[in-house]
C-alpha cells in the first residue's frame, strides 16, 4: 500500500513538472509570436476593385491622389452603381415593346381501369407581344431616361465634390508638413539661443533670468512642434479617408505643387455655375419629371388602347404540326373611379409647383455659394502680398534683435518677441498661400468644374 502511495506521489510530481514546463514553453511561444508580430508590416490597403494599392506608399502627386479618390471613394462607387441601375431601368422599360418567346415540353400518364391506361406528350413553342397602353409605356420610358440623366448628373456632381475635397485635404497636409519644417527651424534657433545664453551666463555676461527665459522659450517651441507633428498625422488620415483607403502610415505627398489661378469676374462665375453645375441641371430635370407624371395622371381621363398578338406551334412530336395565331385590340373608356384621377391630377400639379419652387431655391443657394467662394478667393489673393511683406519685415526685425542681443544691448524678451513674430509671419504666409489654393478649389466646385 505504501509503495502504491509513493507511485501516486511520483505520478503527481511528474505531471506537475510536465504542466509547468508546458506553461513555460507556451509563454515563450506567445512571447516570440508577440515579438515577431511587432515587426510585421501593415498590410497594403486594397482598392475598390480588390487589388493592392502599392502606390499609396510612394510619393503621391495631386493628380495621383485625385485618380485614387475617383477610383476608390465609396461615394463615387455608390454614384456609379446608381447610374448603372438607372440604365437597367431604362432597358427594362424599353423591353415592354419587345415580344416574348418560350418553348417547352410536357408529358403525363393517366392510370385508369386495368388495360385502359394511357399517356400523352406535348411539345410547343410560342411568341407573344402585348402592349397594354402604348402611350403609358412610351411615357414610362421617357421618365426612366430622365432618371438616368439625373443619375449621370449626380455622378458628375460627386466627382466634382471629390476633386474639390482632395485638393483641399492635399493642401492642408502640405501646409501641416511645411509648418513642421518652420517649427523645427524655430526650435533649433531657440535651442542654439539657450545654449549660447547658458554659455554667456557661465562667463558672467548674462543674468540667470535670461537662461531660464531661453529654456522656457525652447520648451514652448518644442510643444508647438509636437502639436504640428500631430497635425500632420491628422491631415494625412483625412486625406487617406478622402482617397477611400485606410492606412495608418503618413502619406508622402509631393510638395512641388502650383496653385491654379482664376481670373474672371463675379458675373462670369455666376454664369458658369448656372450653366455647368450638375445639381442645377438635375433640378431642371426634376421639373421635367414632375410634368411627365402630371401627364401620366391626366391620361386617366382618356381611353386606353391595348394591342396583343401571339403565335404558337405545338404537337405530340417534334414536328409541331399544330399551330395557332391570335391578334387583338382593346379599348377601355374610363367612366368613374371614385375621383382618384381628379385627385391624382391635383397632386401632380402640386408636385410640379414644388419642383419649380425647389429649382428657384437652388438657384438662390448657388448664387450665395458662388458669391462666398469668390469673396474668399479674393481675400486670399489680396492677403498673399501683405503676408509676404510682413514675413520679410519680421525676418529683418528678428535679425536686428538678434544682433542687439549678441552685442549685449538687447534683452531676452525683445529677442523672443522678434523670433516669435517671424515664426508667426512665416506660418501666416504659408496659410495665405494654401488658403488661396483651397478657395480656388471651392470656387471651381461652386461653378460645377474642376
Amino acid at each position: 500500500m505504501r509503495n502504491f502511495n509513493y507511485f501516486l506521489l511520483g505520478m503527481f510530481l511528474f505531471l506537475s513538472c510536465g504542466y509547468a514546463q508546458a506553461e513555460v514553453v507556451s509563454a515563450q511561444s506567445n512571447s516570440s509570436q508577440a515579438d515577431s508580430s511587432s515587426g510585421i508590416k501593415e498590410p497594403v490597403p486594397l482598392g475598390a476593385d480588390g487589388q493592392p494599392l502599392q502606390l499609396i506608399y510612394d510619393k503621391l502627386t495631386l493628380q495621383q491622389c485625385i485618380d485614387l479618390a475617383l477610383a476608390n471613394s465609396p461615394s463615387m462607387v455608390s454614384a456609379q452603381i446608381a447610374e448603372q441601375n438607372a440604365q437597367i431601368n431604362v432597358n427594362l422599360a424599353k423591353a415592354q415593346f419587345l415580344p416574348t418567346a418560350s418553348a417547352g415540353f410536357s408529358s403525363n400518364y393517366n392510370m385508369g381501369t386495368p388495360g385502359r391506361d394511357y399517356g400523352s406528350s406535348n411539345v410547343y413553342a410560342n411568341a407573344n407581344l402585348s402592349l397594354s397602353g402604348v402611350t403609358d409605356i412610351a411615357r414610362n420610358i421617357k421618365m426612366k431616361q430622365v432618371e438616368l440623366e439625373q443619375a449621370q448628373l449626380n455622378l458628375q456632381s460627386v466627382q466634382n465634390d471629390i476633386v474639390r475635397n482632395v485638393r483641399k485635404k492635399y493642401y492642408v497636409l502640405l501646409a501641416a508638413q511645411r509648418t513642421v519644417d518652420i517649427r523645427t527651424q524655430s526650435r533649433d534657433v531657440y535651442k542654439d539661443q539657450y545654449e549660447r545664453t547658458a554659455e554667456y551666463y557661465r562667463l558672467g555676461l548674462r543674468p540667470k533670468v535670461d537662461v531660464t527665459t531661453a529654456e522656457v522659450n525652447l520648451n514652448n517651441e518644442s510643444l508647438r512642434l509636437i502639436r504640428a507633428t500631430n497635425a500632420v498625422k491628422t491631415a494625412s488620415a483625412a486625406l487617406a479617408n478622402t482617397l477611400g483607403v485606410t492606412t495608418s502610415a503618413i502619406l508622402n505627398v509631393d510638395d512641388d505643387v502650383s496653385f491654379d489661378t482664376l481670373d474672371l469676374s463675379f458675373e462670369q462665375a455666376i454664369k458658369n455655375a448656372y450653366e455647368n453645375r450638375p445639381d442645377v441641371a438635375s433640378s431642371g430635370l426634376d421639373v421635367r419629371l414632375s410634368e411627365l407624371r402630371l401627364n401620366q395622371a391626366k391620361s386617366g381621363l382618356f381611353p386606353t388602347i391595348s394591342f396583343s398578338g401571339g403565335y404558337t406551334k405545338s404537337g405530340d412530336t417534334l414536328l409541331l404540326d399544330t399551330e395557332a395565331a391570335h391578334i387583338g385590340v382593346s379599348l377601355e373608356i374610363p367612366i368613374f373611379n371614385a375621383f382618384k384621377t381628379y385627385n391624382g391630377i391635383k397632386q401632380a400639379k402640386l408636385a410640379v409647383s414644388s419642383a419649380q419652387n425647389q429649382s428657384r431655391s437652388l438657384l438662390n443657394n448657388v448664387f450665395l455659394e458662388v458669391q462666398n467662394a469668390y469673396i474668399l478667393m479674393q481675400e486670399a489673393a489680396e492677403s498673399i502680398p501683405l503676408a509676404e511683406l510682413n514675413a520679410e519685415k519680421a525676418k529683418e526685425n528678428m535679425e536686428l534683435a538678434r544682433g542687439r542681443y549678441n552685442e549685449g544691448i538687447g534683452d531676452m524678451i525683445s529677442l523672443k518677441d522678434a523670433e516669435a513674430a517671424y515664426t508667426d509671419a512665416e506660418i501666416s504666409l504659408l496659410s495665405a498661400r494654401y488658403d488661396y489654393g483651397a478657395a480656388v478649389a471651392d470656387l471651381k466646385q461652386a461653378m460645377g468644374t474642376y
